[in-house]
């Protein structure tokens, strides 16, 4: 993230990339784009869509910008020093944590929400990824940490509550095969094309 804007609470905000972003967003695009993506969506916030479109260029699959993939409206909070917000809106803050589902009270968005706009989004980027044939579709989305965050716990039927337990950092990747038996993590937060792609091949289509 662009140095001005570390530390804060940026949220749906269109914040740029670092110098050491862009870099990163370029290494990251050149080692998983080789991984046959199917079928390739991403949020239009620019920290997020260059990834997506350097995935595209490399997987020679188009790329669908879904604006229901853009980062979580933070509300009254967006913009703010994460510093500021402990000391001034701690009980705030809190508060979301512990209801993370519905707490709505800074005027952005709560994880129902996040759910209601970005699981379609999933839904289409799957079945696009099935449509287009092969042994082993793979669905890519390319989004940010709460839109993951939020998808991933209900894939995996994880309370709301508990979803903050899955960790997702900055240019981490998350494997998940859908089958029988339902939606299985194999990989998570995993930073090598090697470490994402094993396990493909199992079940149904991959996000």
């Amino acid at each position: 993230m662009h140095e001005d804007w570390q530390g804060h609470a940026y949220g749906g905000l269109d914040v740029p990339l670092s110098a050491v972003g862009e870099r990163n967003t370029e290494r990251i695009a050149a080692e998983f784009g080789g991984l046959g993506f199917s079928a390739l969506a991403s949020s239009p916030l620019q920290r997020a869509r260059r990834l997506g479109e350097g995935l595209a260029r490399r997987a020679g699959t188009p790329l669908v910008v879904e604006d229901d993939l853009r980062e979580i409206d933070r509300g009254a909070w967006q913009g703010r020093t994460v510093a500021a917000l402990k000391a001034e809106r701690g009980h705030e803050v809190a508060a979301f944590h512990a209801d993370p589902w519905s707490w709505r009270e800074h005027g952005g968005e709560a994880d129902a929400d996040v759910l209601a706009r970005a699981w379609p989004a999933l839904e289409r980027t799957v079945r696009r990824a099935a449509e287009a044939g092969g042994a082993a579709p793979l669905a890519g989305l390319v989004s940010h940490y709460n839109v993951t965050r939020v998808l991933v716990s209900r894939l995996l039927g994880i309370e709301p509550g508990h979803s903050f337990r899955f960790r997702v950092d900055t240019g981490g990747a998350t494997l998940l095969v859908d089958g029988p038996g339902g939606w299985r993590l194999l990989r998570s937060n995993v930073r090598s094309p090697a470490a994402a792609g094993s396990g493909r091949g199992e079940g149904g289509p991959a996000a």
